[in-house]
């Protein structure tokens, strides 16, 4: 089995904001991958701060490194700041329509907002994401802070990003659908 190399698309939580490289999510879930078989590189494209719109900005620099796959991870920073849910799901589909076009199997990887969100806006903003893997027929992870919640201890002290133990959760929790979404490629 040739090497499968998987760009890592997303904001601080990608990135690995806080933590040494070899502490973040993608190079967490890199060696759980290699461990568990599956023979696979992934390049952290990653970058704090961004939202969906920053990311359609870097999209055409993850297409040109020539990705097998890529998973996609925004909304974070699109929820902080209250970006219109409907603007968020343009700019997913925007981003999974070009990697389609170029190829590029995707994964895409959602975000529940956090306890502090107003409500009605947190309940429009939880519809964007299975909405776009429907539409686009693409894998969906629907939290990526899936079995850590909003737990402190999974945290680093901003309470927003994980710690390194809050990563090795979430890297175990989504581990099967990346083996999955992998093998089918």
């Amino acid at each position: 089995m040739s090497k499968i190399r998987l760009a890592a698309f997303g904001d601080s939580l990608t990135e690995g904001y806080g933590l040494p490289a070899y502490s973040s999510f993608p190079a967490q879930l890199e060696r759980k991958l290699l461990e568990e078989g599956l023979h696979v590189e992934i390049t952290n494209f990653g970058l704090s701060g961004d939202t969906s719109a920053d990311g359609l900005v870097r999209l055409a620099d993850v297409i040109e490194s020539g990705p097998d796959a890529v998973y996609i991870e925004f909304g974070a920073n699109d929820c902080f700041q209250l970006v219109d849910p409907e603007q968020l799901g343009l700019n997913l589909s925007s981003m999974i329509e070009a990697f389609q076009d170029a190829g590029v199997p995707v994964l895409l990887i959602g975000f529940r907002p956090m306890n502090f969100t107003p409500l009605s806006y947190a309940s429009a903003f939880k519809t964007v994401f299975p909405a776009v893997a429907e539409k686009f027929s693409v894998p969906l992870y629907p939290n990526i802070t899936d079995g850590i919640g909003e737990n402190p201890e999974y945290y680093q002290s901003d309470g927003v990003h994980p710690n390194n133990e809050g990563v090795q959760i979430i890297v175990d929790r989504i581990f099967p659908v990346f083996r999955d979404f992998l093998e089918s490629i």
